[in-house]
């Protein structure tokens, strides 16, 4: 019974603590990419995801936006504002309904059209696994990140905490 409630201590422990450095990663991770990318891919499901690539259409160039997981009836109208088109391309991937599906539909998307780099633009929490599952199934594809800053609050460590069980599983599922 001792050896149990030590082995129970310790493992709780060791939650804490992956939970802490999880979220400790997430506030304080910078999120660094070159301004001459050319394809920008956007996972919807959060607020200001595609807000913020198109805050980035102002200060970088890129020819195109994939934007993966978006609602089958929804037109890029709906979606975009205007005079916010001109000089890219923009794609709407409507399969995805979870991160394995929007990993699956960008990566056909990428081979479709030959792209060997892209920006990816998620929730700052979103992040790891997004990059977890994309290099699952492309192994070659240069991954650079933007984060969607979260305001730091309970729902927040909610938020890390099942983004944490989510990525050990997809660990586990991809690596084992």
């Amino acid at each position: 019974m001792k050896f149990v409630r030590k082995f129970l201590s310790v493992a709780i422990a060791c939650w804490v603590g992956a939970v802490f450095v999880f979220i400790l990663y997430i506030i304080l991770y910078e999120h660094k990419y070159e301004s001459s990318i050319e394809n920008i891919v956007v996972l919807t499901g959060g607020p200001n995801r595609i807000a913020r690539a198109i805050q980035l259409l102002k200060s970088h160039e890129p020819k195109n936006i994939f934007i993966s997981g978006v609602y089958e009836k929804t037109i890029l109208r709906d979606i975009l504002p205007e005079g916010s088109k001109e000089g890219v391309n923009f794609f709407l991937g409507k399969q995805a309904r979870n991160t394995r599906e929007n990993a699956l539909e960008i990566n056909e998307w990428v081979i479709h059209n030959n792209i060997l780099e892209i920006l990816l633009i998620t929730s700052d929490y979103h992040i790891p696994r997004s990059i977890m599952e994309l290099k699952a199934i492309n192994s070659s594809l240069q991954i650079h990140s933007c984060g969607v800053k979260s305001r730091f609050c309970l729902g927040f460590v909610w938020r890390c905490i099942k983004e944490l069980h989510k990525i050990m599983y997809v660990y586990i599922r991809n690596f084992f």
